[in-house]
């Protein structure tokens, strides 16, 4: 047995937070990667040739296979440990990323994009339950705040230096970078220690969604959605506005780092309903606010709300689930994505009809009816806890 197979169960406090720490740096590194792809991806396929509507086709085809590739990576992070999951997740990232360069038609574009998505969907879930798994229940909270908060700083400064750097580079270079930035994450996952209790034994049990989970996954859901009214359509929002873009992403960026920071003791002491109720009332008043501002500095306060509830939501909900299923962290990870990514799939489309029939206050205003819709849902998850 070699010393990343020890049970961390056994081993001391020292050894669980350099595993924790490694995480959060792989997980970091993986983002950054992923995030390399967001300005030089549909760049190429322009410049290839590929009309509106393949453009399209391709960057959509993420949600399917993020929808249909949860569960099954979840139920491979309980079956053989999720530091093998993270490492196929990284080099699906890095063949989806170095590949695209080389491919010119519609077919393989597509394939390659689904391959990032698979990576994506593989080492976000299987990451985030390491931690889980890593993580005694009491700190649980606070712990996934400050992981989720490696995402967050990959997003606030990755779209920017990549087009820093395809101003001095040629495109192929954003590709070359993703690459590097999946290859330094799996390099880093390969040094992460077991998590408590080593990797478990046995077969998966039949996937299935318990009753239970019903209820936190349609609020997961309501909060995806709530945040695709403010994440997917901000260029939309600052171009109609007048303002920046990247100055509305670097606020939400800030915002959900700092909450992330300051709340997440709160995360683990105060009660869950009270937790998803005030963040519930966060982003619907941020996305209120969008509906009706018109300066930059009331924008960057509705980001700023919008990024403080969600702060709070994602790792309660997520701490929430871990609860809900003992034992299996890699499907308690995957039921929250599920639900929250079918809330962003499914309600880009919603807020894609409202924005085409009613204009932005439509859009913000489904938005934030979608975050109010968790409080009726709240007392009955609250009895689950």
């Amino acid at each position: 047995m070699t010393a990343s197979e020890i049970p961390a169960a056994a081993a001391p406090g020292a050894a669980l937070g350099r595993s924790y720490w490694l995480a959060w740096a792989a997980t970091l590194l993986f983002f950054g990667g992923f995030y390399a792809l967001l300005v030089p991806l549909p760049r190429y396929l322009a410049a290839v040739g590929l009309p509106d509507w393949q453009i399209g086709l391709v960057l959509g085809a993420f949600g399917v296979a993020s929808l249909i590739g949860r569960p099954i990576a979840g139920a491979a992070a309980d079956r053989w440990g999720a530091r093998i999951v993270m490492l196929v997740g990284a080099g699906a990232l890095l063949a989806g990323s170095l590949g695209v360069g080389l491919a010119r038609g519609l077919a393989p574009l597509f394939g390659l994009r689904l391959l990032q998505a698979v990576g994506y969907v593989a080492f976000t879930t299987a990451g985030t339950a390491l931690v889980i798994a890593l993580v005694p229940a009491g700190e649980r909270g606070r712990r996934l705040a400050l992981f989720g908060a490696a995402a967050n700083v990959a997003i606030t400064a990755t779209p920017a230096a990549v087009s820093a750097l395809l101003d001095v580079a040629p495109l192929a270079s954003g590709f070359w970078l993703a690459g590097g930035l999946a290859l330094a994450a799996g390099g880093l996952a390969l040094l992460v220690g077991a998590p408590p209790g080593g990797t478990p034994a046995g077969g998966p049990a039949p996937w299935r969604i318990a009753r239970p989970l019903w209820l936190p996954m349609a609020a997961a859901a309501l909060f995806g959605m709530s945040f695709a009214a403010f994440f997917q359509f901000a260029p939309i929002l600052a171009e109609r506005r007048g303002v920046s873009a990247g100055l509305l992403y670097l606020v939400y960026g800030c915002g959900i780092i700092a909450m992330r920071l300051l709340g997440g003791r709160w995360l683990d002491q105060a009660p869950l309903g009270r937790i998803l109720a005030t963040a519930a009332l966060l982003m619907g008043a941020g996305l209120a606010l969008i509906g009706v501002a018109g300066t930059a500095a009331w924008l960057a306060l509705a980001a700023l709300l919008i990024a403080a509830g969600g702060g709070l939501f994602h790792p309660a909900l997520l701490a929430h689930h871990a609860r809900l299923l003992p034992g299996q962290p890699g499907r308690a990870s995957a039921t929250f994505y599920v639900g929250f990514d079918l809330g962003i799939g499914v309600g880009s489309w919603l807020l894609g009809a409202a924005l085409q029939l009613g204009g932005l206050a439509a859009l913000a205003g489904l938005g934030a009816l979608a975050a109010l819709a968790v409080l009726a849902l709240i007392p009955s998850i609250a009895r689950s806890v």
